[in-house]
């Protein structure tokens, strides 16, 4: 029995008695159906839980993600989180909700920043992130299961020099992602 003849068993068991054109129309739409990209993949992950933006008219549209994960959007839900295009700022080239659709590389793991640092400056160093970022937040940082957006990667570098290490960090590794 091949997969078409399993399909057509399956279909008209949940479908019951329908016409052989809506079948072989089903059947059509799975032929058709593209795989998705791993951006698309992405997308439709992040597209129900991120703030989307439906404004056509702002002249950022065509680089941002949050006009860009809008088709991705999941028929599953009533309601979506959305930016009000009518605040002050919003559809203009200074959005300050845009968000760049342009995959960042970010570094990963703080463990390898501590190796050569006196445990004094490792302390105060450790003490202040957790402070910033809560405990929870600084060892999804620490053990590489969150990446350090730009910014993040900014402030511990500054953090650093602040507590007198003036030496080049070393983070456990590198990853290309979007700044969500």
């Amino acid at each position: 029995m091949n997969s078409y003849t399993i399909f057509q068993k399956f279909y008209f068991e949940i479908f019951g008695n329908v016409t052989n054109s809506s079948y072989l129309c089903t059947i059509q739409l799975l032929k058709n159906a593209k795989t998705m990209t791993e951006e698309e993949k992405i997308f439709a992950e992040k597209a129900d839980n991120y703030l989307v933006c439906f404004n056509s008219q702002c002249p950022l549209h065509d680089h941002c993600l949050r006009w860009r994960v809008t088709p991705y959007i999941s028929g599953n839900s009533v309601s979506v989180n959305a930016v009000n295009p009518h605040y002050e700022g919003i559809g203009t080239e200074q959005c300050f909700m845009y968000r760049s659709d342009q995959p960042v590389r970010m570094p990963v793991g703080l463990v390898h920043i501590y190796h050569d640092m006196p445990g004094r400056i490792e302390r105060s160093i450790k003490n202040r992130l957790i402070a910033t970022y809560s405990r929870k937040r600084y060892y999804e940082y620490h053990n590489g299961k969150r990446p350090l957006t730009p910014d993040v990667e900014r402030f511990v570098r500054q953090v650093c020099r602040a507590n007198g290490w003036t030496e080049e960090l070393t983070f456990g590794g590198y990853v290309e992602e979007y700044v969500w």
